[in-house]
């Protein structure tokens, strides 16, 4: 059970992050160069073991990035701008390198978008079946913003990824994708756009 955007501070951060995101990643990002060129903003721990400190401080970091370079205040997003949302789920992730090399390193070895599109850390649970009891995993997944020019490079990756630990966004039907639906940032019913 993945938590919403239910209040509207909540709801103005993701705004912002994903404003900040869209701003930082259409300047940064280079089709040439998949596998670096948006992958500024290193998290010191790349395993995402503090999953929602890692996206804050990458966050923080291209926040900081924009204002030193005269794009602050921003006008908030009202859609995609061509692009789309990616979920990443750390926890189901079988580092495999087959969605790296299917999207030529957008994805890295760990299935891993690049950095500087992170938006969101998803709260979410997992019911889960043990040996004569049944109970809850956590299971947070990692909001994303894809380029346009990424699109297809994404998809790629995203076929590839035989354990599913990277989805768009847009196919998953949970109270995250919902809010986003009710704020008209998703449109349409699953993976409908």
């Amino acid at each position: 059970m993945a938590t919403g955007l239910d209040n509207s501070r909540d709801q103005q951060r993701f705004t912002e992050r994903l404003t900040e995101a869209i701003s930082w990643c259409t300047s940064a990002g280079s089709l040439s160069d998949p596998r670096t060129s948006l992958r500024t903003f290193k998290p010191a721990d790349l395993v995402l073991v503090s999953q929602h400190d890692q996206v804050f401080s990458v966050c923080g970091d291209r926040w900081r990035a924009l204002s030193l370079s005269g794009r602050r205040n921003l006008p908030a997003v009202t859609s995609l701008c061509g692009g789309r949302l990616v979920a990443y789920f750390p926890g189901d992730s079988l580092s495999d390198g087959a969605a790296e090399a299917e999207s030529k390193g957008f994805f890295d070895a760990d299935n891993i978008p690049p950095y500087d599109t992170w938006v969101w850390m998803v709260r979410n649970v997992r019911a889960a079946e043990y040996p004569g009891t049944t109970g809850e995993i956590d299971a947070n997944y990692l909001v994303a913003w894809v380029p346009p020019d990424f699109i297809d490079l994404a998809n790629s990756g995203i076929e590839a990824n035989a354990e599913q630990c990277i989805v768009w966004l847009d196919t998953l039907d949970d109270e995250f994708v919902q809010s986003l639906r009710r704020l008209n940032i998703l449109h349409g019913d699953l993976a409908g756009g």
